[in-house]
């Protein structure tokens, strides 16, 4: 009987603790339940709440660079607007600027043939090249086209090529006591033909001076002396001027216009920022395509 009670007692105790232990699973259950409900209840307002707030203009920028330029103005005691031009032509050099990298780095890694054609597709990008080609002659220690000027303007009676002339200022300061002709890819100027520098409309051996005033730009620069060589009578003179970074080696270099018909006469470092080379047509050409003829692209950085 007393085990039986016992036995009754501990089934009792049994349920009782299984009772407790559904009891606070179910408690459990609850808090959690309560404390997402909570969570989601709080993110709620959180959104509420934003969706309250201001919202934020986007031209804060903006406002904060006018801000900045109209406490310079009074610093100056200038309007802003005046302020405000300056900072959109800023803007607009740096476009530009950045238009004459993109069209100079093409004209370096592509044949004259393909810059020619660039251009005839785009005549516009002849015009902003040369305008970013000259804001970077106003940073050079010199211009070399002066020092070849400087080198030629006590001569008369010559006939001179200008090879990838530019502004043609060559023939604008020479062509009174000499005939020059003058070639680039597009013609600007009357007194300029536009072609290919490898293929200009001269006779063979009816020049006295060819000159390549840093014009020494493309894949296909044999070509460009293989041209040279035909128009220069014999002895006649060939005149390269060239940044000094362009060069990996300078004794390659001339070795290769040598091998191409040509005999060094003389070279000039300029402000170790140019060097300007004088050969002479000496002889037939021996090799095509030299070693050593090569040049590495002149790519301005971004300022």
């Amino acid at each position: 009987m007393v085990r039986k009670l016992k036995k009754a007692e501990s089934e009792v105790q049994g349920r009782t603790e299984k009772r407790k232990l559904r009891n606070l699973a179910r408690l459990k259950k609850r808090k959690e339940l309560q404390s997402a409900a909570k969570k989601v209840e709080k993110v709620a307002q959180s959104l509420a709440f934003e969706d309250d707030k201001p919202k934020k203009k986007k031209n804060k920028g903006k406002k904060k660079k006018f801000l900045k330029l109209e406490a310079k103005a009074s610093e100056l005691g200038v309007p802003v607007e005046n302020l405000i031009e300056n900072e959109e032509g800023h803007m607009v050099k740096r476009l530009e600027g950045g238009r004459f990298r993109f069209i100079n780095e093409q004209l370096y890694t592509m044949t004259g043939e393909e810059a020619q054609k660039m251009f005839e597709e785009d005549p516009a990008a002849f015009d902003h090249y040369h305008a970013g080609y000259r804001d970077q002659a106003k940073k050079w220690p010199l211009n070399p086209v002066n020092v070849i000027i400087q080198q030629l303007r006590s001569k008369t009676g010559l006939v001179i090529a200008d090879m990838g002339c530019g502004d043609a200022k060559i023939a604008e300061c020479l062509g009174t006591r000499n005939t020059v002709h003058s070639f680039d890819l597009v013609a600007k100027k009357p007194c300029v033909v536009a072609c290919e520098m490898s293929n200009v409309p001269l006779e063979n051996n009816s020049c006295d001076v060819v000159v390549f005033c840093l014009s020494l730009m493309g894949t296909n620069i044999n070509e460009y002396l293989r041209e040279a060589h035909r128009l220069l009578k014999m002895g006649g003179e060939l005149r390269i001027a060239e940044v000094t970074s362009r060069f990996e080696n300078v004794r390659a270099f001339m070795r290769g216009v040598c091998r191409m018909g040509f005999e060094f006469k003389t070279s000039k470092t300029m402000q170790d920022y140019f060097v300007v080379f004088q050969f002479k047509k000496a002889g037939k050409i021996e090799h095509k395509r030299p070693n050593g003829l090569t040049l590495k692209p002149c790519l301005y950085k971004k300022r």
